[in-house]
């Protein structure tokens, strides 16, 4: 009886408490979206606070899309994990001139 009291205790400890693997993605994930905007507005060459981001998406272990939008045209980045910018596309169909 003593045994299967202490057993029930520490399983209600255990399910009482906070996840902290789940703490450690949403860190993790917050750290990630912050990289991404700070790559973002180097990219656009525009203040962070003066961009509009929006729906970040994850891309499983390859990095995240976001949507930002500047002067009423939506962009839509995919970064990488380290926050670098990898592609993107405009909503209005033009293209960027990467050319010199």
């Amino acid at each position: 009886m003593k045994k299967g009291v202490i057993f029930l205790f520490a399983f209600m400890l255990v399910g009482c408490s906070p996840n902290r693997n789940e703490n450690n993605l949403i860190e993790d994930r917050t750290v990630l979206e912050e990289q991404t905007e700070l790559a973002v507005s180097n990219f656009l060459n525009r203040n962070r606070d003066h961009l509009d981001f929006d729906v970040f998406c994850m891309l499983e272990e390859d990095g995240m899309t976001i949507e930002v939008i500047v002067d009423d045209v939506s962009y839509t980045f995919t970064c990488s994990m380290a926050g670098d910018v990898i592609s993107v596309a405009r909503s209005d169909g033009n293209r960027f001139d990467l050319r010199g």
